[in-house]
């Protein structure tokens, strides 16, 4: 009698799956004529449920070769779909992803319709432990409060206060106390006066160094190791310094401005970036039902549905090495290609939007 019980309660289970299934798929598929959608190509697999394409990426992951395996997933979808592939489905589990390096999908998830995707649960519980509700591991009301808090850090003014910080630098270098001449802005006080809750405040300034101190080192670390692999650039950028700056010896006045004027230092700075983005990966889900502009149908025009709930990952940093985009010479550090040109979200080393 038990039995027979059981075996009901797993062939009602069963339907009840298969069922919701089958209504979930009519009603995505209702939407998405609705909002004009075509499928968006799909990453070639072995097997029904893509876990050979798991385990490799998993085994790239681990073995420092990720964004190398995702450039060739690209380029295997656009093989198969016989055009130049910018927006994939791929399968993780059962669970629907999408990957993308197109700039206006992109800026479709961080700017234009950025109330339509999030962090995510799992975003938000990874970084959690370390960063609480933080301004990079919180969405909704949490993350507009962190930005309120976290905005006048990065007003023009305080980002262009280089007395501040060249105060340490020498008290580091020689041991040489400089008096401050007048009343400067600290962080720590403005932080304190709109919250006296320590673990708020520990959480909002892990926040700023996070973002801060790694992706500084990694720009200029990158920056180094071009400059000695092209010493043509270095020696250019080595006389453009001595003649707008000084040598050591002799220095000219260093500001905020001056530095933004300084060109060729802008462009060696943002050829860097462009080949080795600080965030070379991210990922957004979507909040709602929704689409994506471009990816979808066999030209590859028309808008991608996105049910809610669906991971979309963006790869920057082969975006911005895309020869489509940059032309032929996209892997190539060459700084003269900045020369009178503003890009777009194509160009996005630091994210863009809201946050």
């Amino acid at each position: 009698m038990l039995a027979k019980i059981l075996l009901s309660v797993v062939a009602a289970l069963v339907t009840y799956s298969f069922i919701s299934s089958i209504a979930k798929k009519l009603r995505h598929a209702a939407t998405a004529k609705v909002l004009g959608c075509d499928p968006a190509p799909v990453e070639p697999r072995a097997d029904p449920f893509a876990l050979i394409n798991l385990v490799k990426t998993m085994w790239a992951h681990g073995n420092n070769q990720l964004l190398e395996y995702l450039q060739g997933t690209f380029e295997n979808t656009s093989s198969h779909a016989n055009r130049t592939v910018y927006t994939y489905e791929t399968e993780f589990l059962g669970d629907k992803v999408l990957f993308t390096c197109d700039p206006k999908n992109i800026q479709a998830m961080l700017a234009t319709q950025f109330k339509d995707f999030e962090l995510g649960q799992i975003r938000t519980g990874s970084f959690n432990p370390l960063l609480g509700h933080g301004i990079f591991s919180a969405d909704g009301k949490q993350w507009e409060r962190s930005h309120a808090l976290l905005r006048p850090q990065y007003s023009r003014d305080q980002v262009s206060d280089l007395d501040l910080e060249e105060r340490h630098v020498q008290n580091m270098l020689q041991a040489l106390p400089i008096e401050s001449k007048k009343e400067k802005y600290v962080f720590l006080d403005s932080l304190a006066s709109e919250t006296d809750d320590p673990v708020e405040i520990r959480n909002q300034l892990l926040s700023i160094l996070v973002a801060g101190r790694d992706t500084t080192a990694a720009c200029l670390s990158f920056m180094f190791l071009m400059l000695a692999q092209h010493p043509d650039v270095f020696s250019k950028l080595r006389k453009t310094i001595i003649e707008d700056f000084g040598t050591f010896d002799s220095p000219k006045d260093i500001s905020f401005s001056r530095l933004k004027a300084c060109s060729y230092l802008q462009w060696c700075i943002n050829e860097t970036l462009r080949l080795y983005p600080s965030v070379p990966w991210n990922s957004r889900r979507s909040a709602k039902d929704t689409s994506l502009p471009t990816g979808g149908g066999k030209d590859g025009l028309s808008p991608i549905f996105v049910p809610k709930g669906v991971e979309t990952v963006y790869i920057v940093q082969i975006m911005q090495t895309h020869p489509e985009i940059w032309g032929p010479d996209a892997n190539t550090f060459r700084p003269e290609r900045w020369q009178n040109q503003r890009h777009g979200f194509e160009y996005l080393p630091f994210n863009g939007g809201p946050r």
